[in-house]
């Protein structure tokens, strides 16, 4: 399967981050936004990125199908830590509220499908993305990564 017929298939749609994305469940009207969950499909192709971003909640991502991805965490001490999703690397990485965090594919090729679970559910109103040069001041050591996975 294509990454175009993912996107078709799955009915995602651009996010502001990059990427493309779909909520398939969580944030219903009825639901109880302090305990409930949300789950997302997530997908980047090619040469695509998620930019750097934080959310005030916890962001479980859980690899699918595809290109290993590259997800980049500055912890709140400015420690990079990077993880490799795939089938050979971890399958599944633990985001914690208010770290920085960004994925790309290194090998610039094909595509990669995500999953993500956020707790309590995703809005926009949890989530900020970075001003490439406030990070860069808080984080001078990561200068190179941080004006490559920003927009």
């Amino acid at each position: 399967m294509t990454a175009a017929q993912l996107i078709r298939n799955l009915q995602l749609i651009p996010h502001p981050e990059g990427g493309y994305f779909r909520q398939l469940y969580g944030n219903e009207p009825n639901q109880e936004k302090e305990k409930s969950v949300s789950t997302i499909y997530y997908l980047l192709e090619n040469e695509q990125f998620s930019a750097f971003h934080r959310l005030s909640n916890i962001e479980i991502w859980y690899f699918h199908a595809g290109e290993p991805i590259f997800l980049y965490v500055i912890d709140e001490w400015g420690e990079l830590i990077i993880h490799t999703l795939s089938l050979e690397g971890e399958c599944q990485v633990v985001i914690y509220p208010n770290q920085w965090f960004a994925a790309d594919i290194p090998s610039k090729k094909g595509f990669t499908l995500v999953g993500c679970a956020v707790v309590p559910a995703f809005t926009f109103d949890h989530f900020e993305l970075a001003d490439s040069q406030q990070l860069i001041q808080k984080f001078p050591q990561h200068q190179s990564l941080i004006m490559r996975l920003t927009i």
